[in-house]
């Protein structure tokens, strides 16, 4: 009997037979052919309960997304039995199967886990953009995403020195500045790290490239798994670059392009700070319209005393998601002999006497 998509989706609808089950249970232990439908650590902490966690629904349904071709505009489709399929996953992994053939449903399969002690939970978060046009999102640590269609991202708390995030598809990270916990995004067997950065991933299941497309800062670029065990060489990217690996022939390369200007959106200062999709791009921009332009975009208060502030500019970009507020100001105040000190409504700015 041969495994197809709809055998699968047969199997997680608790409409298969007793031969049939054992077949696609046999499958599904394969860890490369179980990735499509769960990750690993899903697979792994699952527990076979009456109701599934919708988080894990929702990864199911991106992951077969190209197969059923659902156009419609949603970010939950339900398998009411997927409990029960896991369950008959788990137990016939082991030698377990207990399977009623008149109902094809298994028998008690809560008893597995009874006196198993359960991991402490920690929530996958999925973003999923089944639209037609390009979404952005902000993650918990300030960084901006800006989704593609039929694209999805996921990350798990970043509460562990550490900011770990999944794609399937393609998406542009503004990676928001923090050198006690690096941003690594897993995609396609590729692991891209960066603390504070601009870069793009294009790496959809079925496309024949792989690409991570740096815009500012640098990155690092790890293969894993079948990319590693091809030969295909860790790389460390500058502005610019675009890593390619064929995802058939694992050849991979790193080839130059052509950065796209930033678009204005407006101008604060005609002639000196503008802002675009990204950044309040200051060019010797008086301190008094920095803190002015800060104030406005960024809806907070900054009090200073414009007398302190005569012949003191400043030439720089404040980037939106990726620059912390505090530092920020921290920085022009350390270059310009400023105290800066936070209160309940915002901040305070004085001249050092």
């Amino acid at each position: 009997m041969q495994i197809n998509q709809k055998l699968v989706e047969k199997f997680f609808s608790g409409q298969c037979t007793a031969a049939e089950a054992r077949l696609v249970s046999k499958y599904l232990a394969d860890e490369n052919n179980r990735e499509i439908y769960l990750n690993s650590e899903e697979w792994e902490h699952f527990e076979p309960v009456e109701k599934v966690d919708e988080k894990i629904s929702d990864r199911i349904y991106v992951n077969v997304l190209d197969h059923i071709h659902n156009k419609r505009e949603t970010r939950r489709i339900r398998f009411r039995y997927l409990a029960y399929a896991a369950s008959i996953v788990l137990i016939a992994t082991v030698g377990l199967v207990a399977y009623k053939l008149g109902n094809n449903r298994v028998a008690n399969p809560s008893y597995v886990a009874s006196n198993r002690s359960k991991p402490v939970t920690r929530v996958e978060t999925f973003i999923t953009n089944t639209s037609a046009v390009k979404r952005t999102y902000t993650l918990p640590d300030g960084t901006i995403v800006e989704l593609y269609p039929k694209s999805e991202v996921s990350y798990f708390p970043f509460d562990q020195g550490k900011r770990d995030v999944n794609l399937i598809g393609q998406a542009l990270f503004r990676v928001h500045k923090d050198k006690t916990k690096p941003f690594t995004v897993f995609a396609n067997n590729l692991a891209t790290t960066a603390l504070g950065t601009v870069f793009k991933i294009t790496a959809f299941k079925k496309g024949l490239y792989t690409k991570v497309r740096l815009i500012e800062g640098k990155v690092v670029v790890k293969p894993q798994n079948k990319l590693l065990s091809a030969g295909v060489e860790t790389v460390y990217l500058l502005p610019g670059k675009v890593f390619i690996v064929n995802m058939q022939t694992y050849a991979a390369s790193v080839k130059p392009f052509n950065v796209v200007a930033p678009k204005q959106l407006e101008t604060l200062d005609p002639g000196k700070a503008i802002v675009t999709e990204a950044a309040i791009v200051f060019d010797n921009e008086p301190l008094s319209g920095v803190f002015n332009a800060l104030e406005t975009k960024l809806n907070i208060k900054i009090n200073f005393t414009p007398s302190e502030l005569i012949k003191l500019e400043f030439k720089g970009q404040y980037e939106f998601g990726r620059d912390d507020i505090d530092a920020f100001l921290k920085m022009i105040g350390s270059l310009n002999n400023l105290t800066v000190d936070k209160t309940d409504v915002g901040y305070t700015i004085k001249k050092i006497k």
